[in-house]
């Protein structure tokens, strides 16, 4: 990994204000999106969306997001990432206010195509300011305890998001959600951002994104388009068996990822990412399969137990992979390589998952069956990112001889 300005090598520990600063902006801006990707696939039920127009409106931020990162991509390394993720933050607040108005499925598509703005430009602005703050040794250790932040979110924003519609509606629940998204800008503001040599603006391929991370970005992209459908179609798959309480399902997946993620960041330190990728992407699979099994409450947590080491442990290991290959004033173009492969899975994902489940609803007896049969086939792209940790893994074992 390449040590750039404001790194140094003597500095051991991750903890620092900023550090903890940004974790908890990551925590009220994960609480926000939370409450959305549980919330919204009900909203749109209730506004008689189809299977496959639930995966149209979850999915359809990923095309604006998409769209404007080979924009905003050079400017995460030109311009001042603090102020650029304050602008990011206020678009994602309106969003979410607007959210609250809604009366149709093309408005909500709409309102949905103006968050993924927010979303693109905010992800890869945050995850490039954070790693300003590591220590080069514990890189793996510091992305994976950064996204801890969401684990909590998880914990507290599907439950909460779920609850709140039950009790005060859609309208006051994305309003209490934009509030969230107000405490994480006053944290941003908070903070002072680190000198560091700026490129000039300029929109070249090469600026855009890091050819350097295009690897780790794929990988990151396939497993991404399996990941994506639990969070579209889990609550439905759920109600659809009768379980009630699926919010458990949430609570239960993020309190293991407290557990789950540092142990594996601090084990990729040690024995590499890629071993660790390759077992994170194995339990992967294996939680889909418990969830086609799965028939009660029981059996639901029972997956999210298994998939706490899978997508939630191997997204910021990937991460890591993607920023430490770039040097510092390059972190924006990595950051955002690694998210337009994000992007790209949670578009695909949604969207044929939904059509999967439409397909085989059929020959599975209902949309339930369907749902039950998504799970299998969405392991496939998940076998692409294990097919590629081992060929790391191998590569570097290779290289040790």
């Amino acid at each position: 990994m390449q040590v750039g300005v404001g790194q140094k090598e003597g500095r051991d520990s991750i903890w620092s204000a900023p550090f903890v600063i940004l974790m908890a902006v990551n925590f009220f801006q994960s609480m926000a999106a939370f409450m959305a990707n549980a919330t919204l696939p009900v909203f749109a039920d209730s506004l008689g969306a189809t299977a496959s127009m639930v995966g149209v409106v979850v999915s359809s931020f990923t095309l604006s997001a998409l769209l404007v990162r080979p924009f905003a991509g050079p400017a995460f390394d030109s311009f001042s990432r603090k102020r650029l993720l304050l602008i990011a933050q206020g678009v994602i607040c309106l969003s979410f206010f607007a959210y609250g108005f809604v009366d149709s499925l093309g408005v909500l598509i709409a309102i949905r195509l103006f968050h993924g703005v927010g979303i693109g430009c905010s992800g890869p602005l945050a995850m490039s300011l954070v790693s300003e703050y590591l220590p080069v040794t514990k890189f793996a250790s510091g992305i994976s305890i950064y996204a801890l932040a969401q684990s909590f979110a998880q914990v507290i924003g599907p439950a909460t998001g779920l609850y709140l519609v039950d009790a005060v509606g859609f309208t006051a629940a994305y309003f209490l959600a934009a509030a969230l998204l107000v405490v994480a800008m006053a944290g941003i503001f908070a903070i002072r951002e680190p000198y560091r040599e700026r490129l000039p603006y300029q929109l070249k391929l090469s600026r855009m994104f890091a050819r350097e991370a295009v690897g780790k970005a794929a990988a990151l992209m396939l497993i991404a388009v399996s990941f994506s459908c639990m969070g579209s179609y889990v609550v439905l798959y759920g109600y659809g068996r009768g379980v009630a309480d699926m919010g458990l399902f949430f609570v239960v997946y993020a309190l293991c990822l407290v557990v789950t993620r540092p142990a594996l960041g601090g084990l990729a330190d040690r024995v590499g990412t890629p071993r660790v990728l390759a077992f994170g992407t194995v339990c992967f699979a294996v939680s889909y399969v418990a969830l086609f099994y799965a028939q009660d409450l029981p059996g639901f947590l029972l997956a999210a137990v298994i998939g706490s080491a899978g997508f939630g442990c191997c997204a910021p290991l990937l991460q890591s992979m993607g920023l430490a290959s770039v040097g510092i004033n390059r972190r924006g173009a990595a950051s955002n390589t690694m998210f337009t492969g994000l992007d790209l899975g949670m578009l695909v994902g949604p969207v044929a998952g939904g059509a999967v489940a439409e397909a085989l609803a059929p020959a599975a007896g209902g949309i339930t069956g369907g749902y039950g049969l998504m799970w299998l086939v969405m392991i496939v792209p998940a076998l692409g990112t294990l097919a590629i940790a081992l060929g790391w893994s191998l590569r570097g074992r290779a290289q040790q001889r």
